[in-house]
């Protein structure tokens, strides 16, 4: 399985779009892995999950060929996740020669049911289908299970865990700490791979919406005491606020010494 993390944003990107602050700055000052665009995770060629608004800066930065795409999973509704516009990029005349048409959409009923709001035609690129939590999806060679996450009260947000023969990876974007069903859940699995939101860094916030360092270090230690997670399984940070104050680097060497990797926009994951 290859997986590629896109971006490692939150909702503002970094550095942030309108914001002057001295962390925006020094950002903007470094480059390369300091310069964060709002996250999404392609999975070999053909599945993807969230599609934000900086998708087409992901296409020509990273060399993506969305022409290949078979299964778009989305986490929420939120529109650094979900930019409902770009649905209609799929189909012509934006759009010709999708090798898997009609693209398959899958995520909560909040989401399928903005896109059903805006799309009634009947010959479209894609076909949208709400999907409930801890029910798998068979897509091709993977399977994605939706879980349920901890970031807003009116809405089933997902999490995905992704699992092949070879592999199962938890991509774990936009939560605070999970509910118990969820944590039950991921304990009867093993991991080879988690990536997991680390918005707040490690600023003392309370783990209601997103998580901080403090949070990962949680989560990671729960599902090694379930036998969940190994020695051999690699843990990855993502989704940044501008906000914790820390550079790549400053991340880095707090991370490090708990096994754990700061990702970067276009990190690439095998396993």
């Amino acid at each position: 399985m290859r997986l590629q993390i896109l971006g490692t944003a939150a909702g503002e990107a970094w550095p942030a779009i309108f914001c002057g602050c001295d962390t925006c700055k020094r950002a903007q000052a470094a480059g390369g892995k300091d310069l964060r665009s709002r996250s999404s995770l392609q999975i070999n060629d053909k599945y993807k999950i969230d599609l934000p608004p900086d998708t087409y800066h992901h296409i020509v930065t990273q060399g993506l060929n969305l022409s290949r795409l078979s299964h778009l999973f989305i986490t929420h509704s939120h529109s650094d996740h979900f930019d409902l516009a770009l649905i209609n990029m799929m189909n012509p005349p934006f759009a010709h020669n999708l090798e898997h048409a009609p693209v398959k959409i899958l995520g909560n009923n909040t989401v399928i049911e903005k896109i059903n709001a805006a799309f009634n035609e009947s010959d479209l690129s894609f076909n949208a289908t709400a999907i409930e939590p801890f029910v798998p999806v068979a897509a091709g060679e993977l399977a994605f299970t939706p879980i349920l996450a901890a970031h807003m009260t009116h809405e089933d947000c997902l999490n995905y865990v992704i699992s092949s023969e070879e592999a199962t990876v938890l991509y774990a974007s936009d939560t605070g700490a999970y509910p118990e069903r969820t944590i039950n859940y991921l304990c009867k699995l093993k991991f080879d791979l988690l990536v997991i939101e680390c918005t707040s860094g490690t600023l003392n916030i309370p783990p209601t919406v997103h998580m901080n360092f403090e949070t990962v270090l949680d989560l990671v230690n729960r599902l090694k005491s379930a036998g969940a997670v190994s020695s051999r399984t690699r843990v990855v940070i993502t989704h940044f606020s501008h906000n914790m104050g820390l550079l790549h680097k400053e991340l880095e060497a707090i991370a490090k010494p708990h096994n754990i990797e700061v990702a970067y926009d276009g990190i690439v994951l095998d396993i």
